[in-house]
């Protein structure tokens, strides 16, 4: 049976996972997936809530964007929010002719708790015109990308981390140790079983040859070391016969 915080993070991961797919399909219905790109880049940028009227004005034919009409621009933005990627809050406002009379504003932010938050800039390509100076434009089928980025993500599962913080919990009560006993007896273990390599061991390519000699000629002393009992066993007897005679 989960705990509360585990069926949290698998209905996020379940809600997240549905989205992604319904994404995907509504990416696949765009000819042309820069305005919806840029759109989403556009509110990365800004970070919080932007007027739709700011939107418009930034995004349309006077900005130099890819609108040329509000109607569009507007059912993009109504189908972002009812995949919960944009989050849209209206505000009563003073209208800027007349401040006694108030006007309804409509706001759009991208939501920081979608799957493809993180990704948003993924699909763009940086490059250098000149020195210390940079400009980026957007990928090939940007949304494509966007989706295969989120894609890995989600195809994760959220309880790992989770469990993991349980199980070094559950070795610290039984072993007595700390959390860094823990972590180093979880290391050990790996390197036991091949897992990782111990970056100690490991010396640079470009190490002087009398480090990297080290290692063999203490291999070699202790191969000696090993060997000496033995032939003292075997030469001790002979001497003890030749004391009798």
């Amino acid at each position: 049976m989960l705990c509360e915080e585990s069926e949290n993070a698998l209905e996020l991961h379940i809600t997240g996972t549905c989205m992604l797919d319904e994404f995907i399909r509504y990416c696949a219905l765009q000819r042309d997936q820069s305005p919806l790109a840029t759109l989403l880049i556009y509110l990365k940028r800004k970070g919080g809530y932007v007027q739709l009227n700011q939107i418009w004005r930034e995004n349309g034919p006077t900005g130099g964007g890819p609108f040329w009409n509000q109607t569009t621009l507007i059912n993009k933005l109504d189908k972002l929010e009812r995949l919960d990627i944009v989050s849209m809050e209206r505000r009563i406002l003073p209208s800027p002719r007349d401040e006694a009379k108030k006007k309804t504003n409509t706001f759009y932010r991208l939501s920081p708790a979608t799957p493809l938050y993180p990704y948003i800039f993924g699909m763009l390509k940086i490059y250098r015109e000149v020195p210390d100076k940079y400009s980026s434009e957007l990928v090939e089928k940007p949304l494509d990308h966007l989706s295969d980025l989120a894609g890995r993500c989600a195809s994760s599962d959220p309880l790992v981390g989770r469990e993991l913080v349980v199980a070094m919990e559950l070795i610290s009560e039984v072993f007595s140790v700390g959390g860094d006993e823990v972590k180093w007896m979880i290391k050990e273990r790996m390197e036991r079983k091949g897992m990782i390599r111990d970056r100690r061991k490991e010396l640079p390519e470009n190490a002087p040859e009398e480090i990297k000699m080290e290692p063999k000629r203490a291999a070699t002393k202790a191969k000696k070391s090993s060997k000496l009992p033995k032939k003292m066993e075997k030469t001790k007897p002979i001497l003890e016969e030749a004391d009798a005679e």
